[in-house]
């Protein structure tokens, strides 16, 4: 249809006529054509072409235009912006379409959120021949045919719900191997992503805090719980505020980086070691921490129901050095009061034997498998 449009006489039948010539061409078999919006200004028409394949003179595949049409006082006029068209091969859109919405007109899409995917109907049938096999495959092969999938699904947190509704319906062992292993991985990253940002050496420190925050068990087993507020008085915003499993108070973790340098110097003329000039600020700041918390005690008693008696605090700061700087360490925390310091290092192998306690349970769990049954009794 021209720019210039149609003649304001011509009739429905004649614009359905005017589209079919423009399409026609000899790779174009037959044409089918249905009104979507019949008027009274506009109108929609969709027009069905079989593409030809020109080597077998067979239909190839289909082509699909929806034409938009304004009928005006000076005539029809075509609107190709509003015009949509798919094709039918490779991939096939016109199927897909199709997929979809009978998907909605037979009501499988109720409730369902997300992006949903058509697949052709020869992988559909690959998938119903393995669904229909999959009872009479091995426990190792189901692993493994688990370890393709899982790499394959996108955008997971839109289907916690049908996660746990197949886990409702697993074996109680499945699920218990399935949490331990899942666990087992995330900590293994986790623990990998803090040995690379210490030994990276010039990491930040919000780098840091961010990792930890968003993985307290790093921590250890002797905290039960990271507090979410981080300002307790006025004038502070401390990086972590923990609190401790045993007696349920609160702990002061102050995280600064993992640096190479020494963290006490020695003093020749006394035969002794000191805190080095990157160590003593932080014991100066985290001693203010102790005291502005502890002052406003009775305020955050009263206004959160958190005591902060005798609060003590944790700094992570530097690495292990040499063993003479290990000794040293020890025993300025043996003369600390309340305040403790440890290494990056240390830090780490807190971690790995947390990380070492679920692997731990994976044996044991293996070894619980492997039991022998009654009837696998050799004699």
């Amino acid at each position: 249809m021209e720019k210039r449009g149609l003649p304001p006489e011509t009739n429905l039948d004649d614009v359905k006529i005017r589209i079919q010539e423009t399409y026609k061409n000899p790779n174009v078999g037959k044409i089918h054509q249905v009104v979507l919006k019949d008027g009274p200004r506009t109108f929609r028409i969709a027009t069905l072409l079989e593409i030809i394949n020109t080597k077998t003179g067979g239909l190839h595949h289909y082509s699909l235009k929806i034409d938009s049409i304004n009928r005006l006082k000076e005539g029809w006029f075509s609107k190709p912006k509003k015009s949509v068209r798919l094709e039918g091969d490779k991939p096939d859109e016109i199927e897909r379409l199709y997929r979809f919405l009978n998907a909605l007109i037979e009501g499988k899409l109720t409730n369902k959120t997300g992006e949903l995917r058509i697949i052709g109907s020869e992988e559909y049938e690959k998938l119903e021949k393995l669904l229909n096999a999959l009872p009479n495959l091995a426990s190792s092969d189901k692993i493994e045919l688990v370890k393709t999938i899982l790499p394959q699904i996108e955008g997971t947190s839109s289907y916690v719900d049908d996660f746990i509704s197949a886990f409702n319906d697993s074996d109680p062992d499945t699920i218990r191997h399935i949490s331990i292993a899942s666990r087992i991985v995330e900590y293994k990253k986790t623990y990998e992503r803090l040995a690379e940002l210490i030994e990276q050496g010039n990491s930040s420190e919000k780098a840091l805090q961010n990792h930890l925050g968003n993985n307290p068990w790093i921590f250890g087993s002797e905290y039960s719980e990271l507090l979410d507020r981080r300002t307790w008085t006025r004038d502070d915003n401390l990086d972590f505020m923990l609190r401790r499993t045993v007696d349920n108070f609160l702990e002061i973790i102050e995280i600064k980086t993992p640096f190479k340098d020494s963290l006490l110097l020695y003093d020749k003329s006394h035969s002794s070691y000191y805190p080095s000039a990157k160590l003593s600020p932080v014991l100066g700041q985290v001693m203010r921490y102790i005291e502005e918390v502890e002052r406003a005690r009775d305020y955050i008693l009263s206004k959160d129901k958190v005591d902060t008696l005798k609060i003590r605090a944790r700094i992570i700061i530097g690495r292990d050095g040499e063993e003479p700087q290990q000794i040293a360490l020890r025993n300025l925390n043996s003369h600390l009061y309340r305040i403790e310091v440890i290494t990056f290092d240390q830090l780490l192998r807190i971690a790995a034997r947390v990380l070492a306690v679920f692997e731990n349970e994976s044996l044991e769990a293996k070894a619980t498998d492997y039991e022998l049954q009654d009837d696998e009794i050799p004699f």
